[in-house]
């Protein structure tokens, strides 16, 4: 036997992700259970579909979430972080671009008194005006600190620039002109169209008796009854035309460079392999255009591609930083490996290691208490069926290169194309311009 040679296996692999325990409170809120009785610890989230797409004022929804533990009418900012601290519990609230959530994991034996605080904190949240003052220096500081950084301007000129006439357009931090209409007021505001809407859910997951949970939720939550159904979020429109924006930062060495498209998002037919071909591209260490950028001629430590997907578009954005010297150069070699994957099958083994790659990081993604109510969290989200990750991974296990091909030919030639780059305008303007219409961004 030749030892040297791993053993090659004509065995499909399968996964079966794990069936979660739905219930319903009596106001019809979902609650999701995966319940793991072995673990010491509790994994509380509440998820609502209400995010920054909403807001109108940027940066609004982030600093509200910044401001649930602010204070209540019986609690101060220091009460209650001193009650967190003192029981060893992780609690806090967030948004995201889609949604507003609470999260909170601690032991097992603190479940009561997380739905406590997560009650009082999401309907009694007071925003003091000295906490909304604090709150609005700490995020015009941010600003400042994120508007140094090139990589930074690069992704805001691309979001603004792709989404013209779409929310997310906007900072998501906000900018200085936006953070200065927040205050008290604007908060509360906000904070009422949260706690109006409906169509909220509960994953929790690790040591949480679902019998037990439910009675807890429903003392504190079954009696919210929103009156309004979520907003709806407008589906982002796009031309059949390149384009391109530089944000100047005239003292930079590199290029932070973005090159970005509409893609596919998760409920779409093809987006299984579609993940394959994204991942052979641009999604892992040995991906085309890493290798191409890094080891090939060697003008950056990392190039990927990436999907982002949101409720109102999917778009693919293809990232790296280069020298200011061989900025020119490495446009053209991402888009001549565009046309490649947009012409060529991918070879067997190269299909085989992405194919097996995916597959993996699929399973080690699912792995603990906290990373299946994730995914379980995505799919209620999304409005996916119960056993979308395993059917998921069926079809990448079954996928054949052949058809890839046709995938890749739609998805990696796209007709309207966004190329962003921040460094020096004298540099990169000319270079830009051979690609089509360029603007200079400048936040507002």
């Amino acid at each position: 036997m030749d030892r040297s040679t791993p053993p090659i296996s004509n065995i499909k692999p399968s996964f079966s992700f794990p069936a979660s325990d739905r219930r319903s409170l009596s106001n019809g809120m979902k609650v999701l259970f995966v319940h793991d009785p072995q673990s010491a610890l509790i994994s509380i989230s509440l998820t609502m579909r209400i995010g920054a797409v909403h807001e109108h004022i940027a940066g609004l929804a982030r600093a509200v979430a910044g401001l649930m533990l602010a204070g209540t009418s019986t609690k101060k900012a220091q009460d209650i972080s001193m009650l967190i601290d003192r029981l060893g519990v992780s609690f806090g609230f967030s948004s995201s671009w889609d949604s507003f959530e609470c999260s909170s994991i601690g032991l097992a034996e603190h479940a009561q008194f997380m739905a406590d605080l997560m009650q009082e904190c999401l309907f009694d949240a007071q925003f003091p005006e000295d906490e909304v003052a604090l709150k609005k220096e700490l995020m015009i500081a941010e600003h400042e600190h994120y508007s140094m950084d090139p990589e930074y301007l690069a992704s805001r000129a691309s979001s603004a620039r792709m989404f013209t006439n779409h929310p997310y357009g906007h900072s998501r931090i906000g900018i200085p002109s936006s953070i200065a209409l927040i205050n008290q007021e604007t908060c509360r505001a906000f904070h009422r169209d949260i706690v109006q809407i409906s169509d909220a859910f509960f994953t929790i997951s690790g040591n949480c008796d679902p019998n037990q949970m439910i009675v807890i939720l429903e003392e504190r939550f079954g009696s919210w009854k929103p009156v309004e159904q979520p907003p709806l979020i407008p589906q982002a429109q796009f031309t059949d035309e390149m384009s391109c924006v530089l944000a100047p930062k005239q003292d930079a060495v590199q290029t932070a460079l973005h090159i970005a498209f509409p893609s596919i998002g998760l409920n779409h037919p093809d987006y299984p392999l579609f993940r394959i071909a994204s991942t052979a591209f641009g999604g892992y260490f040995a991906s085309r255009i890493n290798h191409t950028l890094r080891e090939v001629h060697g003008y950056t430590y990392g190039a990927f591609a990436q999907s982002y997907g949101r409720k109102g578009s999917n778009t693919y954005n293809i990232q790296t930083q280069v020298g200011n010297d061989v900025t020119a150069h490495s446009i053209e070699l991402i888009f001549q490996e565009l046309q490649k994957m947009s012409e060529t099958m991918l070879a067997e083994e190269e299909c085989e290691t992405v194919i097996n790659y995916v597959l993996g990081t699929m399973v080690q993604g699912m792995e603990t208490n906290q990373q299946i109510s994730a995914r379980m969290k995505m799919i209620e989200f999304n409005h996916l069926p119960e056993m979308y990750h395993t059917s998921v991974f069926q079809s990448i296990a079954n996928a054949e290169r052949e058809n890839l091909l046709p995938i890749q030919k739609q998805y990696f030639k796209p007709k309207h194309c966004i190329i962003s780059a921040s460094g020096s305008t004298d540099l990169l303007e000319p270079i830009l311009r051979q690609y089509g219409e360029t603007i200079i961004f400048q936040e507002s």
